[in-house]
């Protein structure tokens, strides 16, 4: 087995030193969710231009699980498109197989949405189910988490690695903020979303990286190699 970096591991660890609290939080209803929850809330709903409504709507409706599910089977596809077919059953794994992990999580706390809750609140948008953790923002991380590191492991120019990093980021960063925004989601429940995304995606990447690069060499192929 070839050497692995223990930086996906500490990384994986965070998520779960994330999670773990905010779980055991929600499930035993202690005083320190809402005092997170309480002022984010209130910062984030303050001020609601309609200009960032629908900056904000648009964004939230690419994270919902079927817009998610689409754009990690289309990633996919291009990566077996490029022979990069390991990196491509990584990318289904992380993207699809991981976001059981967020739904199992819902209905063994099924917490309630805030309108839910607080029949005074009016949501921007509606959606059932329960609410920790986000699955929007689990979604998000996993997706736009795993094309950071297939950028990072196959695009060798340098502006365009950063393109695509920045770019990730950001719609992690604004799906979260978004859910937020909506009020659809408590700041707890995103910040449970992305401690539970990373831990599974990290882990999955330092698990599996030494079959995706047995055979691989590193830099992205532009067009399809020769039979």
């Amino acid at each position: 087995m070839s050497h692995r970096s223990p930086l996906p591991l500490l990384w994986a660890g965070l998520g779960l030193a994330v999670f773990l609290p905010l779980l055991w939080g929600v499930a035993h209803h202690a005083a320190f969710i809402a005092a997170i929850d309480s002022p984010i809330i209130a910062a984030v709903t303050a001020v609601r231009p309609s200009w960032l409504t629908d900056v904000l709507l648009a964004i939230t409706t690419l994270g919902e699980p079927v817009a998610v599910t689409v754009l990690g089977v289309v990633l996919a596809g291009i990566l077996a498109y490029y022979r990069r077919r390991r990196y491509a059953v990584f990318a289904a794994l992380a993207i699809v197989g991981m976001s059981g992990f967020n739904t199992v999580v819902k209905h063994l706390i099924r917490r309630l949405r805030p309108f839910v809750q607080d029949p005074t609140i009016t949501p921007l948008t509606r959606i059932g189910g329960y609410s920790f953790p986000s699955g929007h923002a689990s979604g998000s991380l996993l997706l736009w988490g795993t094309v950071i590191l297939l950028s990072l492991a196959l695009i060798t120019n340098a502006p365009v690695r950063r393109w695509f990093v920045g770019i990730s980021v950001a719609m992690i960063a604004l799906t979260g903020y978004s859910r937020i925004y909506v009020q659809v989601h408590y700041p707890t429940d995103v910040f449970a979303g992305y401690g539970l995304a990373l831990f599974g995606l990290m882990l999955l990447w330092w698990l599996m990286l030494p079959w995706l690069t047995a055979t691989t060499p590193t830099g992205w192929v532009t067009r399809r190699q020769p039979h």
